[in-house]
């Protein structure tokens, strides 16, 4: 059993560690965990499985600062920076050579294996294995993403879902998204009958507007989950909400790489039906200035997911509708 099950009341923090580097330093992975005065379940949260999603980790920090331990029931167990390989290099995966590079996508890891394996396990035996709930937190990264939506687990048995769904509701975001994603964290948890979902939420480098509303969007949707699972006081009442699946998901991508001008900069925008035809934004060639291509909503949808304006590479994903026709309202 890990040591933090034995600790009162309070704050503590440790770190796991995984492996020797080249560099001659010890790769850890950094633990806090946050007891409560009063028995309730264990809540786990890992964030920056991929180096350049740091928003979510600093509305997390702002979010247990704030708790109250002597209100708390239960008990948070927090992992930080889950990659801090692809974080040192602000990086989607880790910097190896040899094997799966994506800490999301190779739970419950492999202790003999490469070094994402190895960080997997590491967090599989000291976290996963010891929780009643988990969210996987998950922000845009470099590239101005502007996104606000909760994704639960498609292959997850019905029963299970179900709980999965009502998490996801209590975290109040616009869009709850039934996602594929074998491999992540989340997913082996669901494996083993826990409940477990994934935000996604925000973006990096977004200014401080935008910052500020995802940064309280992200605490406001902790603590909704934590009142739906009992360990804090409070209404988890969800709002109306927009339910999709991958059948009704479209990410819309430029063909060409240039600078793309995007018509929806601004996060009170996702949620809006657009309908077909409407122009999202276009992609300038930045050599000979012309419009090299347009990007236009293919059907009626809910935008989910838009950037900021800025350069893109072809292929890379501009936008995202969820279709209106195969989507449902919440209520």
């Amino acid at each position: 059993m890990p040591l933090w099950q034995d600790q009162p009341e309070g704050r503590w923090f440790t770190r796991m560690p995984v492996t020797t580097m080249l560099n001659g330093a010890t790769l850890a992975v950094p633990l806090h965990v946050i007891t409560g005065r009063h028995p309730g379940p264990t809540f786990g949260i890992i964030t920056n499985t991929h180096g350049d999603e740091f928003l979510a980790t600093m509305a997390i920090r702002e979010f247990v600062l704030a708790l109250d331990t002597a209100k708390l029931k239960g008990r948070i167990v927090l992992v930080p920076v889950a990659n801090p390989m692809a974080t040192a290099g602000f990086g989607r995966l880790t910097p190896e050579q040899h094997g799966r590079t994506d800490l999301h996508e190779v739970y419950p890891g492999n202790a003999r294996g490469n070094t994402t394996q190895m960080i997997a396990a590491t967090i599989t035996a000291n976290v996963l294995h010891h929780v009643d709930a988990l969210i996987d937190f998950h922000s845009g990264g470099s590239g101005g993403r502007l996104q606000a939506r909760v994704d639960h687990n498609s292959k997850a048995p019905d029963a299970l879902k179900q709980k999965n769904i009502a998490m996801a509701r209590a975290f109040g975001a616009p869009f709850v998204h039934e996602n594929e994603f074998a491999g992540a964290a989340a997913h082996y948890l669901n494996t083993r009958g826990v409940p477990a979902v994934n935000p996604e939420v925000g973006g990096c480098y977004l200014g401080p507007e935008t910052s500020q509303h995802y940064t309280a969007m992200m605490k406001r949707g902790l603590a909704g989950m934590m009142c739906h699972l009992g360990m804090l006081e409070g209404d988890a009442k969800p709002p109306r909400q927009i339910d999709f699946d991958t059948k009704a998901r479209r990410e819309l991508r430029p063909k060409n790489s240039g600078y793309l001008e995007s018509y929806y900069e601004k996060p009170e925008q996702l949620g809006q039906l657009v309908t077909s035809g409407t122009k999202l934004g276009q992609v300038v060639d930045m050599y000979t200035y012309e419009v090299i291509e347009e990007i236009v909503a293919p059907f009626d949808g809910y935008l989910f997911f838009s950037r900021y304006s800025g350069m893109v590479g072809g292929g890379t994903q501009a936008f995202a509708l969820a279709e209106a026709a195969g989507s449902k309202w919440l209520d």
